[in-house]
């Protein structure tokens, strides 16, 4: 018996560790100071959060080269499986007759 009473600890020190565990635990999205003050001071204000103000309607798109290539890239990305117009040729002219396929 190394403890006198149910509400203290233990003084044997893996029995110790597992009663305290659970009272050392960090809480869920607990941060840091370090990381408190960083958050604060790259907070945006709320005048940063409006809408873009270099195109009137949100279908148009921004004549910022950065921002128009990334909403662009989306509609010029080819669709899986397309070739070439050289490459269909190509598959075109070395196409197999169907006799020559037999084993």
């Amino acid at each position: 018996v190394d403890r006198p009473s149910p509400h203290e600890l233990s003084y044997d020190p893996l029995a110790r560790y597992t009663q305290l565990a659970k009272q050392l635990k960090q809480q869920r999205g607990f941060k840091t100071l370090e990381h408190e003050r960083a958050l604060r001071t790259s907070n945006p204000s709320l005048g940063s959060l409006a809408p873009r103000v270099d195109r009137p309607s949100p279908h148009e798109l921004s004549y910022d080269p950065l921002a128009r290539y990334a909403q662009l890239a989306k509609q010029f990305k080819q669709p899986r499986g397309f070739k070439t117009l050289e490459h269909e040729r190509a598959l075109r002219t070395s196409n197999p007759s169907l006799g020559s396929l037999a084993p």
